[in-house]
């Protein structure tokens, strides 16, 4: 097996696993505190630089986040971490290309550790990019640009595509995947102003949608909010810290709180305009771009542990901000139980907004879109990978085979665009007026339809508004 790439950053020497090749840290770009990536140039190290071997063996510098904190950790935490993860079946070939933007609440995540695992030594090409973090990535500072972490994505799918013939891919079959705010960053990029998206052909979207692309005056006080709990009189003060010192900058006041919503995608009229509707929309009927939509049943189960004063007096406003009234009055009763609000919590961070995507996008379009609602791991945030992650012999035997025709049906999806399971005849119902999903039971699975589950029109897109 062949085992070097030759791409526009340089050339890259992999290392085999699972008679797949690994390339590890491979750099597609330069980030600079507060500012879109710039593109890598291996040329700027001398001029004989980009037809030299580099060993892509170890994994890259990983996105600045509360863990780079810790002085015991073995991972290399910086600013500078735009590098990807490459496992190919064979760089002569040409495979389907899977691009996976990892979850964390734009807080946490990186390379280091996938979260799907299950695409791995497949008979695709997954690729994991790195994109910047918190304040790092998604902040409004005085001085700084907008949408730093989405312009390390675009950056990310770029190169991909440019390079796709050097590790074994076809860029004609390319699917973008996220889970929680990869899932949020994926559908951002499809609303986004950005044409390299019209090269998309499939995104697969696990918890999560557009509910966090966030106006200005949002993004702009969140980052106020960041300053003054730390006494910094400008967020341009903030371009004088170190790395580690901007980290604890923003965990001082992170720590108190819960802080999923307070990063991501905003409207800048730029990357992202007003209008993203209409930009979302523009791109389905342009590119006839397809989509899965997944969400779990009771998304935010763990919180269940959480004291009910402590929910609805903190957990709530910090999830929503000025929201909370409106998400009060549409989904919740006048009496209701810490369950009945937890719940709530859960359908309004992650499963109604799935809802409202897939209907948009099929009421005001001929998008084909396939909805999944999900019931294994307790239908929690995070547990349909759980499911999907765990090897097959540590599964309860009656839940084996649904797992296996589960994937079967994603990986049919990522390959020809139509989820169909041969070996039990099941073809993934589209979304359309009889509003069908794909629920999943860790030991079923079945077409059901949601039709009479109600969405309240006065709901908000943005779900944390300040």
């Amino acid at each position: 097996m062949k085992k070097i790439m030759k791409t526009t950053t340089g050339t890259y020497h992999g290392i085999v696993d699972h008679q797949h090749l690994d390339f590890l840290g491979v750099p597609f770009g330069y980030g600079r505190r507060f500012k879109r990536a710039e593109e890598f140039s291996m040329s700027k190290f001398g001029p004989n630089e980009i037809n030299k071997i580099h060993y892509a063996v170890h994994h890259g510098v990983q996105p600045m986040q509360k863990d780079a904190l810790n002085q015991n950790s073995k991972i290399n935490f910086g600013e500078n971490c735009l590098n990807l993860d490459i496992c190919t079946p064979d760089v002569e070939g040409k495979y389907p290309i899977v691009i996976e933007f990892y979850g964390g609440g734009f807080l946490r995540g990186g390379n280091y550790t996938k979260q799907m695992s299950w695409l791995d030594h497949q008979s695709v090409v997954h690729v994991v990019p790195n994109y910047r973090l918190g304040l790092f990535g998604w902040s409004k500072v005085e001085g700084g640009d907008t949408n730093v972490g989405m312009s390390d994505q675009l950056m990310a799918i770029q190169w991909v595509l440019d390079n796709a013939a050097s590790f074994g891919g076809d860029v004609k079959n390319v699917t973008l995947v996220g889970i929680s705010a990869g899932a949020k960053s994926i559908s951002a990029l499809m609303a986004s102003n950005a044409t390299v998206l019209d090269r998309i052909q499939k995104i697969i979207l696990f918890s999560g949608g557009v509910q966090t692309i966030r106006d200005m005056t949002t993004a702009k006080k969140v980052t106020d909010m960041i300053c003054q709990a730390s006494d910094i009189k400008s967020t341009k003060d903030l371009f004088n810290l170190t790395d580690d010192g901007l980290q604890i900058v923003q965990e001082h006041l992170l720590d108190q709180h819960v802080a999923t919503n307070w990063f991501g995608p905003v409207i800048d009229d730029d990357l992202i305009s007003k209008n993203w509707h209409e930009k979302l929309l523009q791109r389905v009927k342009k590119t006839q771009f397809k989509t899965i939509i997944s969400a779990g049943s009771n998304e935010l189960e763990t919180y269940k542990s959480m004291n009910i004063n402590h929910l609805e007096n903190d957990v709530f406003p910090d999830l929503f901000g000025k929201n909370t009234k409106v998400l009060r009055a549409a989904l919740l009763n006048d009496q209701y139980s810490k369950n009945d609000f937890v719940q709530m919590l859960g359908n309004a961070m992650y499963t109604l907004p799935a809802r409202r995507l897939a209907e948009l996008l099929t009421q005001e379009s001929d998008a084909e879109v396939y909805c999944n609602y999900v019931k294994v791991a307790k239908g929690q945030h995070g547990g349909i990978l759980q499911y999907l992650n765990t090897p097959v012999e540590e599964l309860n035997i009656d839940y084996r085979k649904n797992q296996q025709h589960f994937l079967n049906l994603l990986f049919e999806f990522i390959n020809e665009g139509k989820p169909y399971e041969e070996d039990i005849k099941y073809e993934w119902p589209v979304f359309d007026d009889d509003r069908l999903v794909l629920e999943l039971d860790p030991d079923d699975l079945k077409s059901v339809s949601v039709i009479s589950r109600r969405i309240p029109t006065e709901l908000p897109w943005q779900s944390y508004l300040l």
